[in-house]
């Protein structure tokens, strides 16, 4: 449920940079998403071996949201070659994407991607990684001070359950 959340709030950040970005309407044909007329997402996904769950969540809940948004998307994935990404983003510019949804492989190649973006009039959202020296719109990623504290005392709790004396945590 908080997945959803999540996904629903950078739907909303994603409309916005959308309204904002642009005045012009779109065809949206060869897009997977929905109508809407107004601009065009491209969601870079950086690969599959950092973590599956760009493609075992992330892609399927962005799909989901902006379809029932009517947002026009398209979602790929780099599978961890900068120059790919680089292309990626360069044919959703060339097909009319008002937003790019970022997650960089380096901050090199992300920065590249941010400025070609800006240089065409796109907004960039870089999407749970940082493009460190990029100049992105947005950031959107989760809260680690809190992640952390979670974890923490997920540990805590196991610990007290199994028994033992009480757990020291550092």
């Amino acid at each position: 449920m908080r997945s959803r959340w999540a996904f629903s709030a950078l739907v909303i950040v994603a409309a916005g940079a959308i309204a904002a970005g642009c005045g012009s309407s779109n065809n949206n044909s060869g897009s997977s998403g929905g109508g809407g007329g107004k601009g065009k997402i491209a969601v870079l996904l950086p690969d599959t071996q950092s973590s599956v769950r760009w493609e075992t969540q992330d892609r399927k809940y962005l799909d989901q949201a902006f379809k029932a948004a009517g947002i026009s998307h398209t979602i790929v994935n780099a599978q961890g070659d900068p120059s790919t990404q680089r292309s990626q983003a360069d044919q959703a510019l060339t097909n009319g994407a008002k937003v790019i949804l970022l997650v960089d492989l380096d901050p090199g190649s992300g920065a590249a991607i941010i400025n070609t973006a800006h240089a065409r009039g796109a907004k960039v959202i870089d999407y749970d990684r940082l493009t460190l020296g990029g100049n992105a719109d947005y950031y959107v990623s989760f809260n680690n001070e809190t992640v952390g504290k979670l974890q923490g005392q997920g540990l805590v709790n196991c610990l007290s359950k199994a028994g033992g004396s009480k757990p020291v945590v550092a």
